[in-house]
């Protein structure tokens, strides 16, 4: 996986930037695995995925994470309730053509890659 850690000017703090397609997961671990205790429990997950086979989820505002042995899947839920009935007037009277969706945008990646990503996210924050 291709991410960068970098200083949000912005926001005043650190954050790891990928790209789209792990999007999720920088942004899950950005915004939720910032200090030492969540840091830990990640890794501690990690491992036991790799040598126990243990899945292990966690929820985190927006964020559905999944550890497994295969990997991590973090999922971002979006909220378009508010949006709703305007993308529907969009539609003029064809309601049932358009369904907002809340699954939002996801992500997969390797135990390896998580770990490494993990562990360079601790330095830097330390």
């Amino acid at each position: 996986m291709d991410y960068e850690i970098a200083f949000d000017q912005d926001e005043n703090i650190y954050r790891i930037y990928t790209g789209y397609e792990f999007a999720a997961i920088g942004e899950w671990v950005s915004e939720y695995v910032r200090d030492l205790e969540s840091i830990q429990r990640v890794l501690m997950a990690a491992r036991l995925a790799e040598t126990e086979k243990e899945t292990t989820e966690f929820k985190h505002g927006p964020f559905n994470v999944i550890l497994t042995e295969e990997g991590v899947s973090v999922s971002r839920q979006v909220d378009l309730d508010s949006a709703e009935e305007e993308i529907k007037a969009m539609f003029d009277t064809q309601e049932s053509f358009y369904q907002t969706s809340t699954d939002g945008i996801q992500s997969e990646c390797g135990l390896e890659d998580l770990i490494n990503m993990i562990e360079n996210w601790h330095e830097v924050l330390q």
